[in-house]
């Protein structure tokens, strides 16, 4: 003979499943707008550059007991570069405590204009605590590559300074591997639910 539970207890039962289902976040392999390469990480690019305060620096160099979220962008660009930082910048606030579990680098698409003082000024207006890099375009271009991301060195046309820049947000492991991605546009809400989830699986 099977007992029947009270409304009220098969409520209490259902909302503890939903929260204990949502502790475990959602499935990167199924998250929309990221694309997941843990199993088949990109090996580290080996191009050297440099952060704003002139230390040498490689994509091996990310902190060893954090994620690194990278971007490739420019301090120039007139949309995607700041609105992507800021929403980068979104998504940890969100995160709360497991903000903690990164870093966040962006790359200087445009080293010529993008002086070290420009870069620190403009990241300190999302947060003093990115980092800037930048070094030789072209060596710039072929670590860009190296991620799956296709960028230009910066070229004159018809009298207008042309720069291209990465879209995706890559996420790097504390070897430089890239373990995933984030596709162009992704907004706030969708990067912050998968914090925790990341920290949780690659750390």
């Amino acid at each position: 003979m099977r007992t029947r539970l009270p409304i009220r207890s098969l409520a209490v039962a259902a909302a503890t499943l939903v929260a204990v289902t949502a502790c475990g976040g959602p499935d990167l392999a199924e998250a929309e707008h990221y694309l997941d390469l843990s199993d088949q990480p990109m090996a580290a690019s080996g191009i050297e550059l440099a952060t704003v305060d002139g230390e040498p620096w490689g994509f091996t160099d990310v902190a060893d007991d954090r994620l690194t979220l990278l971007f490739f962008g420019y301090t120039s660009c007139p949309d995607v570069c700041p609105m992507t930082m800021a929403e980068i910048n979104l998504a940890l606030e969100q995160a709360g405590e497991d903000a903690d579990g990164f870093d966040v680098v962006m790359v200087s698409s445009d080293p010529q204009r993008d002086t070290d003082e420009q870069l620190r000024s403009w990241l300190d207006r999302f947060d003093p605590d990115f980092q800037g890099v930048r070094g030789d375009v072209d060596d710039t271009v072929r670590a860009a590559l190296d991620y799956g991301v296709p960028i230009d060195a910066p070229e004159v046309t018809e009298g207008e300074y042309l720069v291209s820049h990465g879209g995706r947000i890559l996420v790097l492991t504390p070897g430089g591997e890239a373990a995933g991605m984030f596709d162009e546009g992704v907004g706030a809400d969708d990067i912050a639910p998968l914090l925790p989830v990341l920290r949780a699986e690659l750390l």
